[in-house]
């Protein structure tokens, strides 16, 4: 594989579908919604989405949702305040229109409530004050899935400017951010996972979303240096 992508399926106890991102490919036609996404869903039998949570419109995060939506049932998509247009987030649009999808914009502070003791945190981006800087990867939606006991934190590609503004406006509360989980952001690229973000998340485990081999040279080594430091498992 040349690239990278994320994609998260999450089944609750109750049996409800959950997407968070859906990869896709920024080489050539290859359409990973089509040949990859698609088939593992009905594989698994899995035809309606109850919600679609799309972190930001980066082609490697959003490409396969896309066919999802074409050609699965998807019940919500749930995004955030988009600070820029961007030809996915138009075919997005058009997508919604033809196929009267229901769309949640949430921002930070919001609960998304799935069922009885399944929700997901909202703590990014701040909707009323969006980063301008790399804006796509920088107001991707940070979220927190919480199950009893349980947690992880989804991050998009957010980069060391939104970690540090995360880190700034849950100062008094840092235990909102701590997770048993971490979806490493931007692929565990330098730009990102800095050493007060990871520590402030402690994760027992990491997951990093990466093509092997791939030309960016993901996952840096100074951020599995950073998780190895914490005794975080990477996976």
């Amino acid at each position: 594989m040349l690239g990278n992508g994320d994609s998260t399926l999450i089944v609750t106890p109750n049996n409800k579908k959950i997407l968070v991102d859906g990869g896709g490919s920024e080489y050539g036609d290859f359409d990973v919604g089509s040949k990859i996404l698609v088939p593992y869903l009905l594989n698994r039998k899995i035809l309606t989405i109850d919600y679609l949570i799309i972190s930001h419109f980066d082609t490697d995060h959003v490409g396969g949702l896309l066919t999802v939506m074409e050609e699965l049932k998807v019940d919500k998509v749930v995004i955030s305040k988009q600070g820029e247009d961007s030809e996915n987030y138009r075919k997005f649009r058009e997508i919604v229109k033809k196929n009267k999808i229901k769309v949640q914009i949430v921002g930070q502070g919001d609960r998304l409530k799935i069922e009885n003791e399944v929700y997901f945190d909202i703590l990014w981006p701040n909707n009323s004050n969006l980063l301008s800087e790399n804006i796509l990867n920088n107001n991707s939606i940070v979220c927190k899935l919480v199950y009893k006991n349980f947690s992880m934190l989804f991050t998009g590609d957010i980069e060391e400017i939104a970690e540090k503004q995360i880190l700034q406006e849950y100062r008094n509360n840092l235990q909102l951010l701590k997770s048993n989980i971490l979806k490493v952001a931007h692929h565990g690229s330098k730009t990102s996972s800095t050493e007060e973000f990871i520590d402030a998340v402690k994760p027992k485990s990491a997951l990093i979303g990466v093509g092997e081999n791939n030309t960016f040279g993901h996952p840096n080594d100074s951020v599995l240096e950073r998780l190895t430091k914490i005794r975080c498992e990477n996976l």
